[in-house]
């Protein structure tokens, strides 16, 4: 037992050592780390070395000014102006003098149908009219009536004449120089030459009726080949067929050289400038814009005169350079969607915009004072709750949520949850959280479109 005990006892006093050993080892380093901070000056506490500085964020003041209100409407483009190029006679189609899809100009000629039978047509039609003018001078001229009329003047001069040896007759007799006998004969005669005479009066009067018949014939036949003449120049004239208006021409439904009938459509084409936008507004809407025109001086019920100018946003988000104006509007509203057609015309010179385009339309229905607006950069949306970063006098970040009532040029129209004057964060908003400092850089807002009209 007691060499253990001795062991033991060794054991003890090796610990005892490295102990102190390491004791005084801590202690040497704890004397070198004061000694190295009183050389650096260092009172400072490690705490607050390690302590960042806040972040830099850049700053917009959200501003006040007055601001026109918009009515957006989706619209379809439709031209103005959309006319089938129809075949009005039948034949071959000969030629094809534009290039499809191309602009043309009215009155150019587009297409030409074989001209041949219409030609031939139109010869025979005058020749027609030729015979009928003959027949028509003929019976102006009255040949049988000339003669009938003169056959009766014949037979009134014999009936004068019975007449005469009548009279003498009768003296004679009263002085029994000739024998009654002869009396009697020339009194036969004398009836003869009357009952010749009333039977050319009447041969006469028939002659002249027929005659009048003859001309009234003539003349219609005149007339009916002169209208003959007048349709065989017009088929010949429909074997060409020229754009009734300026535009530009679809593709072709019937290719050079095919047979085509009366009234077959050959192509289609529409005017391009101006073109039209139609859309839907909605009845309250409709009331505004009328009010609207009435204020400015325009007669509610001359659509297109003195009307408020449209804006046309186009799909890429630009808006169309040109204003539109009133072209029509529906007689009625739709009673199921409690909407009315409008049409708005836009000039269209640099040819960017064609039939079936959609866009939207947006009109200007007032002047909405006091409004505030922060640069659409400030604005984030998620699951459609519009939020901003605002940074306080102290410089402390919080966070709300705005109803906004649209863009403004590159702005958003603020209708709640903000003031103007308050400082939003346009930059490094993903550096920041709720409730913590920031540095704020300040920024001017961006420049108002320049439609605005507004003062501060």
């Amino acid at each position: 037992m007691e060499p253990r005990t001795r062991a033991g006892a060794r054991r003890a006093t090796r610990g005892r050592a490295f102990r102190r050993i390491a004791a005084a080892a801590l202690g040497g380093l704890c004397l070198a780390l004061v000694a190295w901070m009183a050389s650096r000056g260092g009172t400072q506490k490690p705490q607050a070395a390690s302590v960042p500085p806040p972040p830099a964020v850049v700053v917009t003041q959200a501003i006040q000014h007055t601001v026109p209100v918009y009515d957006e409407s989706v619209a379809q483009t439709v031209a103005a102006q959309t006319v089938d190029l129809r075949a009005q006679v039948g034949g071959t189609l000969e030629q094809v003098l534009f290039t499809q899809g191309s602009e043309v100009r009215r009155g150019q000629l587009l297409f030409v149908i074989d001209q041949r039978p219409y030609v031939a047509a139109l010869q025979s039609a005058r020749a027609q009219l030729a015979g009928a003018q003959a027949a028509l001078r003929q019976a102006l001229g009255q040949v049988q009536l000339r003669q009938a009329e003169a056959q009766l003047a014949a037979l009134r001069a014999t009936l004068v004449n019975a007449q005469r040896q009548v009279a003498r007759d009768r003296y004679l007799v009263a002085q029994q120089a000739i024998a009654q006998q002869q009396l009697d004969n020339d009194t036969a005669a004398e009836q003869a030459a009357a009952a010749n005479v009333a039977a050319q009066q009447a041969v006469v009067k028939n002659t002249a009726l027929s005659t009048q018949i003859g001309i009234v014939q003539a003349r219609a036949a005149v007339q009916q080949a002169q209208a003959a003449v007048t349709q065989a120049g017009l088929n010949l004239t429909y074997t060409t067929v020229r754009a009734p208006i300026d535009g530009v021409v679809g593709l072709l439904n019937v290719d050079q050289g095919n047979l085509v009938a009366a009234n077959q459509i050959l192509a289609t084409m529409s005017s391009l400038d101006p073109i039209v936008a139609q859309f839907n507004v909605s009845e309250l809407r409709l009331r505004e814009l009328l009010a609207l025109r009435r204020a400015g001086g325009a007669d509610p019920r001359a659509i297109g005169t003195g009307a408020p100018t449209f804006q046309l946003l186009l799909p890429d988000g630009s808006v169309y350079p040109h204003p539109g104006t009133f072209r029509a509007l529906n007689r009625a509203v739709d009673p199921n969607s409690g909407t009315i057609l409008v049409q708005a015309l836009f000039p269209n010179p640099e040819r960017r915009l064609r039939p079936g385009m959609y866009a939207r339309v947006r009109a200007k229905l007032q002047d909405q004072p006091n409004t505030v607006l922060i640069p659409q950069a400030a604005v984030q949306e998620v699951q459609g709750v519009r939020t901003i970063f605002v940074v306080g006098p102290d410089g402390t970040v919080s966070v709300r949520a705005i109803t906004t009532g649209g863009p403004y040029g590159a702005f958003f129209t603020v209708l709640q949850g903000l003031r103007a004057g308050e400082r939003v964060i346009v930059e490094g908003l993903q550096k920041v959280r709720p409730g913590m400092r920031v540095a704020p850089i300040p920024r001017p807002a961006p420049p108002l479109p320049p439609a605005a009209g507004a003062t501060k």
